[in-house]
């Protein structure tokens, strides 16, 4: 027999000087506990000016509120200048009115419940000047048609 078939745990590679390795796992030396410590959390930028203080803990304003709001408000007293102009600045208030109307609806939680107020006076300001000046139009059509129709009704109009 050869020595290493007579001793084989003496003769190993990686044993030195021939000692004997610990095959009971349970006086095995174990390798100490050790965790790396935490990693700081990655860069984060600072919110927007405005973002998280001012404004009603994170909410924010409907992005059209205050130009529907101005623009229905307009829309009234618009009506005056033959209906065209409150048409035009009622169209556009509804439209932006509705936009931010369904924007609300979607996700209330993110904005504030007074810019949805605000899109829902510049809404009814709007379809008010709207109806304002299309009664007005309308008024000053037939008052043209008639005019031109009748010439001498509009001769004799300018005689009072």
């Amino acid at each position: 027999m050869s020595v290493n078939q007579e001793n084989p745990l003496e003769n190993q590679p990686g044993n030195p000087a021939g000692q004997p390795e610990n095959i009971n796992p349970q006086n095995a030396e174990t390798p100490p506990n050790y965790t790396a410590p935490p990693t700081p959390p990655p860069f984060q930028a600072p919110p927007a000016f405005g973002q998280f203080w001012g404004n009603y803990g994170g909410q924010q304003n409907l992005p059209n509120a205050t130009a529907s709001l101005i623009l229905g408000i307009l829309s009234i007293p618009a009506c005056c200048f033959y209906g065209f102009f409150g048409i035009i600045f009622g169209i556009i208030a509804v439209i932006l009115a509705n936009g931010d109307i369904k924007k609300y609806q979607m996700n209330p939680n993110f904005f504030t419940e007074v810019s949805y107020k605000n899109t829902k006076a510049g809404k009814i300001c709007g379809i008010i000047g709207l109806s304002l000046s299309a009664l007005f139009f309308v008024f000053w059509v037939l008052i043209l048609v008639g005019l031109f129709s009748y010439p001498a009704l509009f001769h004799n109009f300018g005689r009072f």
